[in-house]
């Protein structure tokens, strides 16, 4: 694939002048390494915002689809974005929680909802609107610059955007949009845990630790993280957790089964999955308790899994899913980091690459070296 045709020139930001172009890693198809390529900054019409990249994490889809062959392409990846306001569309004044938006600001921001569709009009996730970094855009448009992995982003018109508050690391922000989101959205949705339950998390990745944080953040009494390497299993005990149980001491199905209920007697009051394992329903629904809660995070993608689903109704169980966010719950995440979380969760942030190294950051999520790895933009 050709790299988009570019042309010479300069535009003036700030004060500064800054080159018309700019690169970005491209997906240009399975088992295939990113290509940097370049592109030209598009014009910035009214309704537009031009974003200057700070750090883009990398994701579980990203590396699920890095071996997809039905993965569309050719895309710009990166969908857990911070960046600054490089250039404003005249009529792009304010963030979506009021506050004036200047060019330097720090940001966090997500596709709008279109306000129109079903799942609009009944308060779920919009299923029209593009989603920065997974929605495949048409190379005749007017620009392919909608991913993370990308020097420069161009937001649609009426973007939601939030400004990132100046005593707030980069760091922290992103992490609001990591895994904390999404598992927000799941509590809130399965409303629990109250106060006082006791909870085991499936997996001690991204979402697992999003499930750890807003789990505490709720009132749980106990978190039990159950995965493994150990040195995640060490970080999870760092942000907040009461146990740990590790894949490899207790390597079968029963065994953590039978552990979970040493620990927890009938059994957790919530148990949350966000392993993406074979096995894992079949567990968590064998581990809660009468009566419990069970919510899926991490088996997003279609598979077939091991499981008794008598469970649920011999049990009395409230069982649900959830996938991505709403913008709602961004807004309330970054609130929380801001406000509510004592622990180091930058932490978790344990690899950054510059762009050019994209697929060393993709392949270190791969092989689980990395917890959560990033292109910080401001590496060279």
């Amino acid at each position: 694939m050709q790299p988009m045709a570019i042309e010479d020139g300069y535009f003036h930001l700030g004060g500064a002048s800054v080159s018309d172009t700019c690169l970005a890693a491209v997906f240009v198809g399975a088992e295939s390494p990113l290509e940097l390529q370049e592109f030209k900054i598009p014009d910035v019409k009214p309704g537009n915002i031009l974003i200057k990249m700070n750090m883009a994490a990398v994701c579980g889809t990203d590396a699920h689809n890095w071996y997809n062959p039905e993965a569309p392409n050719p895309i710009i990846w990166g969908h857990e974005n911070i960046g600054q306001i490089a250039k404003l569309g005249s009529q792009a004044k304010r963030d979506i929680l009021g506050m004036p938006l200047h060019e330097g600001d720090r940001v966090l921001f997500h596709s709008a909802p279109c306000g129109h569709c079903y799942n609009c009009i009944m308060s779920l996730r919009c299923t029209n609107s593009i989603h920065y970094g997974n929605s495949k855009v048409d190379r005749n448009s007017d620009t392919m610059l909608r991913g993370g992995f990308g020097e420069y982003m161009l937001l649609d018109p009426d973007p939601a955007i939030i400004r990132v508050p100046d005593e707030m690391s980069t760091e922290r922000a992103l992490m609001s949009v990591i895994g904390n989101h999404t598992v927000m959205g799941g509590l809130r949705k399965i409303d629990g845990p109250t106060q006082g339950d006791t909870v085991v998390v499936q997996g001690v990745g991204p979402i697992g630790m999003g499930a750890l944080i807003q789990s505490n953040v709720r009132g749980a009494a106990a978190v039990i993280m159950i995965g493994g390497p150990s040195h995640r299993l060490d970080l999870a005990k760092e942000l907040g957790a009461t146990q740990v149980i590790d894949i490899h001491e207790y390597p079968t199905p029963e065994a953590r089964i039978r552990r979970v209920k040493e620990l927890t007697g009938a059994g957790p009051d919530l148990v949350i999955e966000a392993s993406g394992a074979k096995t894992s329903v079949h567990e968590g629904l064998q581990m809660v308790r009468y009566g419990g809660k069970y919510l899926v995070i991490g088996l997003i993608l279609p598979t077939s899994v091991e499981m008794d689903p008598s469970a649920i109704a011999a049990k009395d169980l409230i069982v649900a899913g959830v996938v991505g966010s709403k913008v709602e719950n961004i807004i309330r995440s970054m609130r929380v980091m801001q406000s509510r979380i004592d622990v180091p969760i930058e932490k978790m942030i344990t690899h950054q690459y510059p762009l050019a190294n994209v697929n060393e950051a993709l392949q270190s999520h791969v092989d689980l070296s990395a917890m959560v790895p990033v292109v910080n933009h401001t590496l060279s």
